[in-house]
């Protein structure tokens, strides 16, 4: 099996209408710290590296891109040649579109997402602990819900060297690492649903519970340790209709040869919530944000 070109998540970006707003939450529940302000943009750092989290002000509430990470200048350069030469994406850029990033290219797929696709990101200075906020230790995961699940699979499988880890009918979790899954992709309208920070274990998950409701809010769903993935999560709304969970965890595969996929069903709760019958809260699939509208 040929070594993956991508090997994690790397950043979020974000279009918001309130910026303001949306910094506060990136400070006040994850506990980041913003690396750089320009332009009606702010750079949040989490471990050093520059961002992992970018919110722009904009007109509108929508995903901006979603950075991939490659070991290496190598697997950068056969990332670049894959999309380059494949039917249904577009290389917006043969650079790094934005600030922080010291080399890599975008693309867009044919659901309008922009992927950012890069090896190396500026260092800033990490940030100091805090004892008020709870910081995440990494940005772990996203999941898509597209309106053909298996399309935007074979473009993540085929050129990105993703593995499948579960299915569920048209829906699949697929991983870059060892995590269980990196991205998710499920059958709906062309939307990021959330986006996953990992945190060592479940007593900061409750934490992270304990501060929504001090700040006078409530957790959307949650603490429950999903079926697939056996992560235990919780989730929560951020201002720009994002959903943001907080999970800790999740399985690991370490030998990709001895993994066979999970085969699931939606009939039942295991698959969601091994806990209980706790499926999914009225209106919890219909939150998210759409891809925004991407310039060449």
């Amino acid at each position: 099996m040929r070594a993956p070109v991508i090997s994690e998540i790397g950043h979020v970006s974000v279009r918001v209408r309130d910026l303001a707003a949306a910094e506060e939450f990136a400070t006040g529940m994850l506990g980041l710290h913003a690396s750089e302000r320009a332009d009606g943009q702010t750079w949040f750092t989490l471990d050093g590296a520059h961002h992992s989290l970018h919110y722009i002000a904009a007109d509108e509430d929508a995903l901006d891109h979603l950075g991939l990470v490659t070991p290496d200048a190598e697997s950068l350069a056969e990332a670049r040649e894959r999309v380059g030469s494949a039917a249904g994406l577009q290389v917006l850029d043969d650079r790094p579109r934005g600030t922080g990033i010291e080399d890599g290219f975008a693309f867009v797929d044919e659901f309008g997402f922009v992927f950012e696709v890069y090896s190396r990101m500026a260092q800033v200075p990490p940030p100091a602990p805090t004892a008020a906020v709870l910081r995440p230790a990494r940005l772990g995961h996203v999941n898509f819900f597209v309106p053909e699940p298996r399309r935007m699979e074979q473009v993540l499988v085929e050129l990105f060297d993703f593995r499948v880890s579960d299915r569920i009918e048209e829906g699949v979790f697929l991983r870059c690492n060892v995590d269980h899954h990196g991205i998710g992709v499920f059958p709906g309208p062309g939307k990021i649903h959330h986006v996953a920070w990992e945190y060592p274990t479940i007593v900061e998950v409750a934490a992270i519970a304990d501060l929504v409701d001090a700040r006078g809010g409530s957790v959307l769903w949650g603490p429950l340790r999903h079926g697939m993935g056996r992560n235990i999560a919780t989730y929560v709304q951020e201002p720009s209709g994002l959903v943001q969970e907080f999970y800790c965890d999740m399985e690991r595969i370490y030998d990709d040869a001895a993994h066979t996929p999970g085969e699931w069903s939606f009939e039942g709760h295991k698959w969601v919530s091994l806990w209980g019958p706790h499926l999914t809260p009225e209106g919890f699939t219909e939150l998210g944000l759409p891809p925004a509208a991407w310039k060449s």
